[in-house]
């Protein structure tokens, strides 16, 4: 499964300069600025925050504060509350109707509260009076690519940028458009721009990096991560990053040690939760996996890979009914997911409900005929299903040789199914066969599993079993 890190867009309006006096602002709190302003440090100015931009107060000093992501102090007289800024533009709007850049600040404040209709409007107007002010192309981007409308938001995106090549934000927004469609490619090419004309920003190469990653550049994917926490060490997403690598490795000693630093960093990062209860499922403490996955949901409640994972310990557990549920809302949010329909048919197996179990690895492989591990779990369903009705072992061995030849034949874990699938048609000659090079190739952990499966075949006696083989061995928890 791809790997999918929160990136915040960023959102820069440069307009006009409006100053309204405010007060009672804490750190934590979040503000727009009223005013394009340097911040200062030492007398010395060593930052600007532009009219319109949407920041975290991170301290503040009697009427001075910091913002996040901004360098230097400035005045909290030109700041004001989110909850306030809608109407403040509102107000600039109904004196001056034509105010294109109070209608691109009012769109911002309203995606940033999750309206993204009236974001989208504003946005709208705003360009119907100004199309040639790039920014808010870009932002009216932003709004597309929060409605999941990526394609879209690459055009706006690609406006901005005809209209200021060197507006980096917009390029970084299409590294994220493109991702988000998996276009690794173009991903990386937008942010390689991006990083050219702006370096000094650890989210992007972190984004890059994930990229990478998915491209399967994995050195570059770790020199990008490694880059990220050169430029702020406290980056909890790099850490992340760096765990999925390690996972890929399967370095599971690694991987956790990378994921605890991330938690430690920033206790509420969700995708270090996932990432940590996956090594811990991994490792055989359910309980404390489950424990990271609720707690990763209680932060974001629809984190569909959360869902994922918990599902699969509930398998584990023998908690089924709580399976179904989790892959269930999985696929409530993620329709398209073949491993959701995989991992709930395991988990319909476990209920002895052998329809469902059969419809769902349909689906699965009706969305990814190439996805081996959903293969390999609906051709040991039709190897060893305790119904004989829905037993096909001519089936099960066209399904477990195409899952085998997607993984060259060196995943012992399916080349077990597929001596399972020969033993259920009689041919305990090729079953024996394969259970062998299974055995062969097993780590130490699994071979007397594997030994087992071998006396039984070699006695000639097919195996039934009321336990799926689920995704998991395909899953990373990234």
């Amino acid at each position: 499964m791809k790997s999918s890190f929160s990136v915040a867009a960023s959102i820069i309006l440069a307009c006009l300069f409006w100053s309204v006096p405010v007060g009672g602002q804490e750190v934590g709190d979040r503000v727009v600025a009223t005013a394009n302003f340097a911040t200062k440090y030492k007398k010395e100015d060593v930052g600007k925050v532009f009219e319109g931009g949407i920041h975290t107060i991170s301290r503040v000093d009697g009427k001075w504060c910091m913002l996040d992501s901004i360098e230097g102090w400035l005045p909290l007289q030109y700041l004001m509350d989110l909850s306030d800024a809608k109407e403040y533009f509102s107000k600039r709007i109904e004196v001056n109707g034509q105010d294109s850049i109070a209608y691109a600040h009012r769109g911002m404040v309203s995606r940033e509260s999750g309206d993204l209709v009236s974001a989208f409007t504003d946005l709208d107007r705003s360009l119907a009076i100004n199309r040639n002010n790039p920014v808010v192309w870009m932002n009216r981007g932003v709004v597309l690519q929060a409605q999941g409308k990526f394609l879209l938001a690459a055009r706006d995106f690609n406006e901005a940028i005809r209209i200021n090549p060197k507006l980096a934000n917009a390029h970084f927004n299409i590294g994220l458009a493109f991702y988000a469609l998996s276009d690794f490619e173009q991903s990386i090419a937008g942010y390689d721009k991006a990083i050219e004309l702006k370096g000094n920003d650890p989210i992007w190469f972190v984004s890059r990096g994930s990229a990478k990653l998915n491209a399967g550049d994995f050195p570059g994917a770790e020199k990008d991560y490694r880059s990220a926490l050169q430029l702020n060490p406290r980056l909890s997403d790099a850490y992340v990053g760096l765990c999925n690598l390690a996972l890929l490795r399967n370095d599971f000693e690694t991987a956790f040690k990378d994921a605890e630093k991330s938690v430690n960093l920033q206790p509420k990062n969700t995708m270090a939760l996932n990432a940590r209860g996956w090594i811990l499922f991994k490792q055989g403490k359910i309980k404390e996996a489950i424990s990271d996955f609720d707690r990763a949901l209680e932060y974001a409640p629809e984190f569909p890979l959360a869902y994922a994972n918990r599902g699969v310990c509930y398998v584990k557990q023998n908690d089924f009914s709580k399976a179904v549920a989790d892959h269930t809302r999985h696929l409530e949010l993620d329709p398209e997911s073949a491993v959701a329909y995989s991992n709930r048919a395991v988990a319909w197996l476990g209920m002895g409900d052998y329809q469902k179990t059969e419809d769902d690895f349909k689906s699965a492989e009706k969305l990814a005929p190439e996805l081996d591990e959903a293969l390999n779990g609906y051709a040991w369903f039709l190897a060893t299903c305790p119904d004989g009705a829905f037993r096909n072992g001519k089936l099960a061995i066209e399904k477990a040789k195409k899952a085998c030849a997607l993984t060259s034949y060196r995943d012992w874990y399916q080349l077990d199914t597929l001596a399972a699938a020969f033993a259920e048609t009689g041919d305990f000659e090729s079953a024996v066969k394969w259970a062998k090079l299974a055995l062969e190739i097993a780590p130490a952990a699994k071979k007397s599993i594997c030994q087992q499966q071998l006396q039984r075949f070699e006695k000639n006696e097919p195996f039934r079993s009321q336990v799926g083989k689920n995704a998991e061995e395909g899953i990373l928890g990234r």
